[in-house]
């Protein structure tokens, strides 16, 4: 059954996280360019410390009902589905590894990854003693944001709709909540709700989906101070 507090958590999850993370990036984007650093990196703290706030609540109202950790997707059992997902990431990995390796030579590549990193560009670290609090940054996104849209939001949706529209729902929910990244940040995010939640349902468990969600984090941040000139390269190159 549902309680106002479920109400009140699906509602943050839905409208208050989006709208913290838009004004963010506005913000961020009609920051002056010397200013962008440091606000960049006030804004990954303040999301690390709003994601795993209210992961927190989530988790204790979740246990002050006495519901099981297992229905939040927290149990994980071996199982050949769980092998075959762990062999196919150890694949991504070795392919993640080469393109990077690639990146040094091939400018070619590295335009299209900063053409398709471009909308959040100055999200994204420029350097790399930028890294280390980024990486939290990805992990808290990986560990928080499956536990609240593939655990706790997809529960909560299936009480009030079907279980494949919940699935659906979810998914598009989870774009919808990316929107300041404009509608192909919408689109990408929303294919990829659709396969963690994928990885959530054939494992029968979040772990999974969160490592995935993770490392493809910690990827596009690496990529990120790989392609991307330090904040105010260009002017002092134009100057």
């Amino acid at each position: 059954m549902l309680t106002l507090a479920d109400h009140l958590l699906a509602f943050i999850i839905i409208v208050a996280l989006p709208l913290r993370a838009w004004t963010g990036m506005r913000t961020l984007r009609s920051a002056p360019t010397e200013r962008v650093p440091a606000l960049r990196r006030r804004l990954w703290v303040r999301a690390i410390a709003m994601q795993w706030s209210l992961t927190a609540i989530v988790l204790v109202v979740w246990l002050r009902h006495y519901r099981s950790p297992i229905t939040l997707g927290l149990g994980l059992e071996p199982t050949a589905v769980l092998a075959g997902v762990l062999v196919g990431l150890t694949t991504i990995v070795s392919l993640v590894i080469r393109q990077r390796g690639a990146l040094l030579s091939d400018e070619m590549l590295r335009a299209k990854v900063r053409e398709r990193l471009g909308p959040v560009e100055r999200l994204m670290p420029h350097h790399a003693s930028e890294y280390p609090l980024f990486a939290v940054l990805a992990c808290t996104a990986g560990l928080c944001e499956e536990l609240l849209f593939r655990g706790y939001l997809l529960w909560y949706l299936g009480h009030v709709v079907t279980q494949p529209v919940a699935w659906v729902l979810q998914a598009v929910i989870f774009g919808v909540a990316h929107f300041y990244q404009g509608m192909r940040g919408i689109v990408m995010t929303g294919i990829a709700g659709l396969f963690f939640t994928g990885v959530r349902l054939f494992t029968g468990s979040l772990w999974p989906a969160m490592v995935i969600h993770a490392l493809m984090d910690l990827h596009a941040g690496d990529l990120a101070r790989r392609v991307f000139p330090p904040d105010g390269a260009e002017l002092v190159r134009d100057g």
